[in-house]
């Protein structure tokens, strides 16, 4: 992996030789942020979509800098053409520097949230923990995981708010978290714990360590977030299993005199197959297109589409069309990602 000599006063190319655009769900045309985290000789480090990755420059770059890169190429080898000179901000190198360290001291010690709920299921069913530890846990439970058989549009954004990820923000905007935040649970229940007497429990220790690592997931979470706010990872406890189902959500905007609209692209692997979507928002009318990687899901579809039509009706959503399509649906190649969360305190 290499960083290409500058050719051009904008800075030159990032060369990634062995790293494959579908690990880093890179497309050509898609304009990125990178962070040097650090310098050794020839020898750079910077982070890209939560990742750390090592090339090899002629120029002289700073731990700290940012850089704005556009994808041009995605084979046989990715190169990023770097967009603008680096502007390095006397504070940046310290802040990254922060990050990255916490960034390794966590990684080590950490479960995905479903696993961590999952087991703390599992120990309050044991019926030997403290009982104001056992009445706090059943009650986060109990609110993360109410019986029903759909999520509404407002029940996942209540979820999305109160996932974690918010915490620092909501508390520093509005001195207050949102309702039931599951960090703010979590950390309570940690206090909670590490207050309480060992001879109360055999299980104290483990309870503790298990709250420690579900936490320290959330704030990986909120790291990766911060490095790069155009792709976000959130874990939503959806259910008490052990098992992730991956949600890839792609949101762009494309803004010219002449033509602006919002594309939304959803990428689902279901046990029936692969499904995928993409919600086009243009003269306030939004136009939708779904597709399926084989025959039996893509008529399922097809046999719930009018369900999917008066949803939108009763949303009150301005629907111009909804059909399937036969190809699977991609970005258009003017259309910018954009971040659409802030998690900054």
């Amino acid at each position: 992996m290499a960083i290409g000599p500058t050719s051009t006063p904008l800075g030159g190319n990032l060369n990634l030789g062995q790293t494959t655009p579908q690990a880093l769900k890179l497309a050509v045309g898609q304009l990125l942020s990178v962070t040097v985290t650090k310098t050794e000789g020839s020898q750079v480090t910077f982070s890209l979509a939560g990742r750390s990755l090592t090339a090899t420059s002629q120029q002289s770059l700073e731990a700290g800098q940012q850089l704005n890169v556009k994808v041009t190429q995605t084979k046989p080898n990715i190169v990023l053409q770097i967009q603008g000179r680096a502007a390095t901000n006397t504070a940046q190198p310290n802040t990254q520097q922060t990050l990255q360290t916490a960034y390794r001291q966590l990684l080590p010690n950490q479960v995905p949230i479903n696993q961590g709920l999952q087991q703390l299921v599992q120990l309050s069913q044991t019926g030997i923990l403290p009982a104001n530890i056992q009445s706090h846990l059943s009650s986060l439970l109990e609110q993360l995981f109410k019986p029903s058989t759909q999520t509404s549009a407002k029940e996942l954004k209540n979820q999305l708010l109160s996932s974690g990820l918010f915490l620092e923000n909501q508390l520093a905007k509005n001195n207050k978290p949102q309702t039931g935040d599951l960090k703010g649970r979590l950390l309570q229940l940690l206090q909670m714990t590490q207050q309480a007497k060992p001879s109360e429990s055999p299980e104290l220790p483990k309870l503790a360590k298990l709250l420690s690592q579900t936490l320290n997931r959330i704030t990986l979470q909120q790291i990766q977030a911060i490095e790069n706010p155009n792709q976000l990872n959130i874990q939503l406890p959806l259910q008490p299993n052990p098992y992730l189902e991956e949600v890839e959500i792609d949101i762009r905007r494309q803004a010219k005199d002449t033509l602006d609209f919002w594309e939304v692209i959803v990428n689902l692997t279901l046990s029936s197959g692969e499904l995928s979507s993409k919600l086009m928002l243009m003269n306030d009318e939004i136009s939708l297109s779904l597709w399926a990687d084989n025959s039996a899901l893509a008529q399922r579809l097809g046999e719930d589409l009018p369900k999917l039509q008066e949803s939108f009706q009763q949303a009150a959503l301005p629907l111009k069309q909804i059909f399937i399509t036969q190809q699977k649906p991609e970005s258009h190649p003017l259309a910018q990602k954009v971040a659409l969360i802030d998690l900054h305190v």
